[in-house]
């Protein structure tokens, strides 16, 4: 157990002498005399994460720390310099339940945790120069814990060369920690993380972040800091040394996100809370309704926190991190300049949900047949969390960025964005459109009459227009055209408009690419728990050509009489015609598919992929290995050039 000293006053006599009417008198005096006393941890106290980096200017960058207490002093080091300028926030949604996994302690119900964010600023730095950091925190007890010591610059100056990490949908997935590990032993510590997406499984479970303790299922910061093997001892790999001195850029993605909140309902849990999203418009119809019970004085604040609470949000993901917020949405959507690159982070995210057609339970395309009176129990197919069609707020947003001289003037251009804007994996049907939302009433005779309506609906359109046909209806089914894809109408044309070099996204957890004009799309977020791609090659020789592993919807777009288009929902390939691009050194999917050597994927639950920007050279290079194999050799696979 380590100690601290502290400092203490005992009294102590001495003995003075004293005139008084020429007699000489002994008095004694009481002394403060220090004495050191050990001051012991608190065992229930710890530090959470090690430091990490965020916000990069030309001259600082922010330095975010855990701990489990809030504390009564907080210190960033570095350098020759330090700060007590520390801003301490209570994280309000971290929690664990029944499905947590954390040594030593069960949970059988929901449960609040004690989760404290201190961010302080390390100012005044010079680029190109990075300086030795470490951060202090003391507890209500007196004890100071301490980091170990890391290393900070700011953001490089242009022509500075940088490797940039591409990753994404680390969710507790079996290779990650291997993946990151390999990271620092093949290009060094990054000089940046880009992470398009899905950083946990359910967001409000703390554990999944800091510490949970599952075999091969890593939380967050351990297997980005290099410190599973603290939480699953003998595990052969620590994960990589990264974050404390790499900052990182995320976007949101589909696991960001929260459903309804509403912790205080009998069987209340985080996975289903995570599965129970529904559209923020239908619970602005639902608040209409209730308004004058839950916020008799019409109070704008307690009305959006009621809409938030009965749809979606990504509060603890915004929480843990700081991102640019000069966007009209804040920290959802952002722009960041960093050396020779220009990021752009975009909110393209959408609930996922299954196949299934049956009417046994909500899904992509039908509501549960059961259910058709209750919306309150919908999921309204896959909706989209996050406008970002020509309309849109974040379209007009992004618009304006790339007008923007920053932008123009960058060697490098990326976007991220989480989900299905192009590939091979099966979440990338349907396309991103919004959902046709179709209201079934069927006669006496089976004729059906449909009504359609396309999201997003007004509150109003919901009360006056659909809710009046919900008696009636004999199915709720969910369209979604492939002619009306938004990212393929809207965002592609304005990226080849203004140059993009680079579109980062993850979702399917698998390594594809393609190249539209100048513009590459990469997805690299093969990290384990491969979902598949679905591809057949020209010749005939490689055929896996249909995706997702519901039959009934299969059957039924190829049935005589389809609910469904199948031409709206390609069963192989990107679903837009976009050819891929064949790794240029080798394909990795060689040894699993001996027939046929070259594909232009690697999906694996055995291999692991990442992908390096090199700014240097304008190179995207990728690099395979296998984790079952301790002495697997790490080898380039695929490179091609930006600009």
């Amino acid at each position: 157990m380590r100690s601290q000293l502290r400092l203490l006053s005992v009294i102590c006599p001495l003995i003075v002498l004293a005139g008084c009417d020429d007699e000489t008198v002994e008095v004694e005096v009481p002394v403060e005399v220090p004495v050191e006393v050990p001051v012991t941890a608190n065992p229930e106290h710890k530090m959470l994460t090690d430091p990490f980096l965020q916000l990069p200017t030309e001259n600082s960058v922010n330095v975010v720390w855990f701990t489990n207490f809030e504390g009564t002093a907080h210190e960033l080091h570095y350098g020759d310099s330090s700060t007590t300028d520390v801003t301490t926030t209570a994280l309000t949604r971290m929690m664990e339940d029944a499905s947590s996994s954390v040594t030593g302690v069960t949970y059988e119900e929901v449960t609040y945790r004690n989760v404290y964010r201190h961010e302080a600023i390390a100012t005044g730095l010079t680029q190109g120069e990075r300086v030795n950091y470490h951060v202090s925190s003391t507890d209500e007890d007196g004890f100071a814990f301490n980091s170990e010591q890391f290393t900070l610059a700011p953001a490089p100056a242009e022509g500075q060369a940088m490797k940039i990490l591409l990753t994404s949908d680390l969710q507790s997935k079996k290779n990650v920690v291997a993946n990151y590990q390999k990271v620092v032993e093949t290009v060094g510590t990054p000089d940046a993380v880009l992470f398009a997406g899905d950083f946990v499984n359910v967001p409000d479970r703390a554990s999944e972040w800091f510490d949970q303790a599952k075999d091969n299922a890593p939380a967050f910061f351990p297997a980005l800091q290099g410190h599973y093997q603290a939480y699953l001892p003998g595990f052969p790999y620590n994960g990589g040394e990264i974050l404390q001195h790499a900052p990182l850029f995320g976007t949101i993605g589909n696991h960001e996100v929260m459903g309804r909140y509403m912790p205080d309902e009998e069987g209340y849990s985080l996975n289903g809370s995570f599965n129970d999203p529904q559209p923020a418009w239908f619970a602005e119809a639902a608040y209409e309704e209730v308004a004058a019970t839950v916020n008799p004085t019409g109070d704008a604040d307690i009305k959006a926190q009621w809409i938030a609470d009965h749809s979606h949000n990504q509060q603890s993901f915004l929480d843990i991190f700081s991102f640019p917020e000069d966007g009209p949405a804040g920290e959802d959507y952002y722009a960041a300049k960093f050396g020779d690159v220009f990021i752009i982070s975009m909110n393209v995210s959408r609930i996922w949900r299954s196949w299934s057609v049956s009417g046994a339970s909500k899904s992509k395309f039908v509501e549960a047949t059961e259910s058709l009176t209750s919306p309150s129990d919908w999921g309204f197919g896959e909706f989209l969390f996050e406008r970002f069609d020509a309309e849109s707020d974040q379209y007009a947003w992004l618009e304006e960025v790339m007008a923007s001289d920053d932008f123009r003037n960058a060697k490098y251009k990326v976007v991220m964005a989480h989900q299905g804007v192009f590939g091979l994996g099966d979440n990338t049907v349907p396309v991103l459109a919004q959902p046709v939302m179709q209201v079934v009433q069927t006669d006496a005779t089976g004729a059906e009459t449909i009504e359609e309506f396309t999201f997003p609906l007004t509150a109003t359109q919901w009360s006056e227009d659909v809710a009046p046909l919900l008696d009636e209806a004999s199915e709720i089914r969910y369209q979604y055209p492939l002619a009306q894809d938004v990212w393929l109408n809207d965002i592609e044309p304005l990226l080849l408009d203004n140059d993009v070099d680079l579109v980062h996204i993850g979702h399917s957890h698998l390594w594809n690419r393609a190249q539209v004009g100048n513009l590459h799309y990469l997805e690299s977020s093969n990290v384990g728990n491969s979902y598949g791609a679905y591809y057949v090659d020209a010749s005939g020789e490689y055929t896996r050509d249909v995706r997702a592993s519901y039959a009934d919807f299969w059957d039924d777009v190829n049935s005589a009489s389809p609910r469904w288009d199948i031409t709206n929902y390609p069963p192989n390939g990107d679903p837009q015609g976009r050819v891929m691009s064949f790794p240029t050194v080798f394909s990795p999917m060689d040894a699993e598919n001996e027939s046929y050597p070259n594909l232009p994927f690697v999906t694996s639950n055995t291999l692991s992929v990442f992908s390096i920007l090199d700014t240097g050279s304008g190179r995207v290079q990728s690099y395979v290995f296998d984790p079952t194999d301790l002495e697997s050799e790490v080898t380039l696979f695929d490179e091609f050039s930006l600009n």
